[in-house]
């Protein structure tokens, strides 16, 4: 029995070279101990790289079914920001809410005099652009149709609003990570402060709220839960682009308990007495989704030009979450290897950080996905990172322990790059299982404790990699895209 590695990135690089114990250009199969080494490579081993635009995001997350092996699409957070990035272009983040009633009678008091309304959403854990000198202007609008919960929701929807302002605020930062202090009024209408966990607070105006809950609209209509939504149908919380400072950048806001519009009023009752009084409108509901993002992108011209020719190889590769774009990596002459009396061992797809390309603002996507289109053009996990309820027996997602690094995909700040496990996949090609297709890569949020074959809406992250290119590779001596596939032939 023999033993062959084959690295399907190099190119023109002689067998005397790749058979000596250094490797100047730094490219080539990292070192298997155990295994002898034999530098047989030529042109038709190729990859070819390029940026595509990926499918608009959920913004709903989705049940699994596990008798339809179908794994459920979580959504922890959702993005809100105007992001100027240098690199890729401006990207615009907003969200749409729905609003609930609040218990009991949700009508104000004929005589109440508001105090305070104050939109309050939670931060998620996720931030890119910049923190120190950008300012952000925020500015809520009530929604033109009513926020449904039963409906899934994308990024690419566009959600129609009243022209008027009803809640605004400047903020120097997104401040995900400090408690805040807030101050309470009590009910003798002195004024407390507490410390609060990272919110988002905005102002909203206060005959907005008068109008919107007032005393003499009909008690059988706002008092429902379907009347109520029918009725307010929503906010939607977006950036003043014009109104920015600096290059700006995009945070998330989480689906959590605490959501919601908190209302402060005061009541004085006809021997003078004045009461302080609160109503809360909820922004959370456990039986459905009550938060959808929209996002929009103007790409940069380079950006722009790869999308009107991913048919050409690109060096120079792109990868945002939200549903932004994707690299695609396709090995048009892996076929080559089908007919031959070999086992695949390992085969890992090793992708660099393009540093020089990556601008300013942002650090590499944490962790990316990896996932395949089928011949109707679905995504579909390879075999390797199959999370789904059935999934295909050689993943390891199911083994305690493992879950998402069963796919790989993490990134490594010390080597820059990421890798990805394919040796069940390409194995698959090699014996006619699977077709020869494209895999994608986009980010997706590192908290997640799945493996991702959808765009993410979690992860507002982006990263510039280094596509396939091996003459530059071996004419910078820098590492590239490549596909390491360890075999052994049999007898």
């Amino acid at each position: 029995m023999k033993y062959y590695t084959r690295d399907l990135l190099t190119l023109l690089i002689s067998l005397f070279i790749l058979s000596s114990c250094e490797n100047p250009a730094g490219i080539g199969l990292d070192n298997n101990p155990g295994d002898s080494f034999y530098g047989i490579l030529n042109d038709t081993l190729t990859l070819h790289t390029a940026t595509v635009r990926d499918d608009s995001a959920s913004t709903t997350p989705t049940q699994g079914q596990s008798q339809s092996n179908i794994l459920g699409i979580p959504v922890n957070q959702l993005p809100l920001g105007f992001l100027k990035d240098d690199i890729i272009g401006e990207t615009h983040a907003a969200i749409a809410m729905a609003v609930d009633r609040s218990s009991g009678d949700s009508r104000l008091p004929e005589n109440a005099q508001i105090d305070s309304a104050v939109l309050v959403l939670r931060y998620g854990n996720s931030f890119v652009g910049d923190s120190l000198s950008s300012t952000h202007q925020l500015e809520v609008r009530q929604l033109d149709e009513v926020f449904n919960s039963t409906v899934q929701y994308f990024t690419s929807k566009d959600w129609p609003v009243t022209n008027e302002v009803v809640g605004s605020a400047q903020l120097n930062r997104f401040n995900l990570k400090d408690s805040i202090s807030v101050n309470v009024r009590g009910s003798s209408g002195q004024d407390s402060s507490v410390r609060v966990p990272p919110q988002l607070r905005v102002r909203l105006d206060h005959n907005f709220i008068s109008t919107l809950l007032a005393h003499d609209i009909d008690s059988a209509t706002i008092n429902s839960d379907n009347g109520f939504r029918n009725h307010a149908k929503g906010l939607y919380l977006s950036l003043n682009q014009s109104g920015q400072q600096g290059i700006g950048g995009i945070a998330t806001l989480s689906n959590a308990e605490a959501n919601g519009v908190e209302i402060s009023y005061r009541v004085t009752d006809s021997e003078g007495n004045t009461d302080t009084l609160s109503k809360r409108l909820p922004i959370y509901n456990a039986n459905g989704p009550t938060l959808a993002a929209s996002v929009r992108s103007t790409y940069s011209t380079e950006v722009q030009n790869q999308l009107a020719n991913s048919a050409v190889n690109q060096t120079t590769v792109y990868a945002q979450g939200m549903g932004g774009l994707r690299t695609r990596i396709s090995f048009p002459y892996i076929d080559e290897l089908k007919g031959k009396k070999i086992a695949i061992n390992r085969a890992e797809l090793v992708v660099y950080v393009d540093e020089e390309h990556m601008g300013s603002i942002h650090t590499p996507a944490p962790r990316l996905t990896l996932y395949r289109g089928d011949v109707a053009g679905r995504n579909q996990p390879i075999p390797d990172g199959d999370a789904r309820p059935g999934a295909d027996p050689r993943s390891q997602f199911h083994i305690p322990g493992v879950g998402p690094f069963a796919l790989g995909g993490f990134y490594e700040s010390d080597r820059k790059r990421y890798v990805f496990s394919m040796t069940s996949f390409i194995q698959d090609i090699v014996l006619g299982k699977v077709q020869n297709s494209h895999v994608y890569l986009a980010p997706v949020f590192g908290g997640l404790n799945t493996i991702p074959f959808w765009p993410d809406v979690n992860s507002p992250d982006r990263v510039v990699l280094k596509g396939y290119n091996a003459e530059d590779a071996a004419e910078n001596s820098e590492v590239r895209t490549k596909l390491n596939i360890y075999y052994t032939e049999l007898d």
